[in-house]
């Protein structure tokens, strides 16, 4: 499938982004190490059935973001979904990784920006805390501890992309990453620009100087519970997040939510069955 190459204006960027397809927009965002052209086997699904769908960069991911992630916390990242939600009339979205606590957030705290969430591989923010305190999960999380040191983290992937392969393979150990997937993923984790962002992302957790001050005020709605009805989807062999802390998710979750977790694949699960996906999300979109 072609994907066009357009630019997503809103009031707090301008978003380049990838899209195809004609009808009701769906928004989909990636996370790490990741690419927007990963949601490519599930768009043509979602084209096939008559939506159009617009993959864009985070903020910082792209060439032309390079020099706009001033901040980088989680918040500051649902707020740049709610804006291209505004500028694209409220759209359906689909968030992955990093993406789906960008949705989750979006849902809670800007809910009129959206009209059905999907979250893929993370549970809302409001249910990680316990699995934040279980050290058999730490261990799956090292890498985020690894990108807080300053120095080290930067020689390690600078160095090569043996680390990207490894969290894409453990992630996901089904999968058998196609050859231009896995050169799109080189190629963007391979230029500093990337990696430093990237990394940012992750010190924000750990360091409230990187929390816009602006949006402050949001934090209580962003990190709690939504009100809106969210489709979390998990698979039962990530090796990211331990598939069992989707069972608590409804904890967090409004009345109405969904989650499943699916066999036989991880956490690229719309990667590895874009088809079975497809089917779920379009099943909760047409509510």
């Amino acid at each position: 499938m072609e994907f066009d190459e357009i630019v997503v204006r809103t009031d707090r960027l301008d978003f380049p982004a990838l899209a195809a397809g004609e009808g009701p927009v769906v928004v989909c965002w990636h996370g790490f190490p990741d690419h927007p052209l990963t949601f490519a086997p599930l768009a043509e699904h979602l084209v096939a059935a008559g939506r159009r769908v617009v993959m864009p960069f985070l903020r910082g991911f792209h060439p032309d973001t390079f020099d706009k992630l001033t901040y980088s916390d989680g918040i500051t990242l649902a707020a740049d979904a709610a804006a291209v939600g505004e500028a694209l009339d409220a759209p359906d979205m689909i968030g992955h990784d990093i993406g789906a606590g960008m949705v989750g957030r979006v849902a809670a705290a800007w809910p009129d920006r959206l009209d059905h969430a999907v979250t893929l591989a993370v549970p809302p923010p409001a249910t990680l805390a316990k699995a934040l305190r279980d050290p058999a999960q730490q261990r799956r999380l090292f890498y985020v501890f690894l990108f807080t040191i300053e120095g080290v983290a930067e020689t390690v992937l600078r160095g090569d992309r043996a680390l990207v392969d490894y969290l894409w393979s453990t992630w996901s150990p089904s999968l058998r990453l196609d050859d231009a997937y896995r050169g799109w993923i080189h190629a963007m984790y391979g230029k500093d620009e990337y990696i430093d962002n990237a990394l940012k992302l992750y010190r924000a957790n750990f360091d409230t100087r990187r929390m816009d001050p602006a949006l402050v005020e949001h934090v209580a709605r962003t990190e709690a519970p939504a009100d809106k009805p969210l489709l979390l989807l998990g698979g039962a062999e990530d090796g990211c997040l331990d598939p069992r802390y989707f069972a608590d998710a409804h904890e967090a979750l409004a009345p109405g939510s969904e989650v499943a977790v699916l066999p036989g694949v991880g956490h690229f699960l719309h990667l590895e069955q874009p088809e079975a996906v497809a089917a779920r999300v379009l099943d909760w979109f047409s509510r």
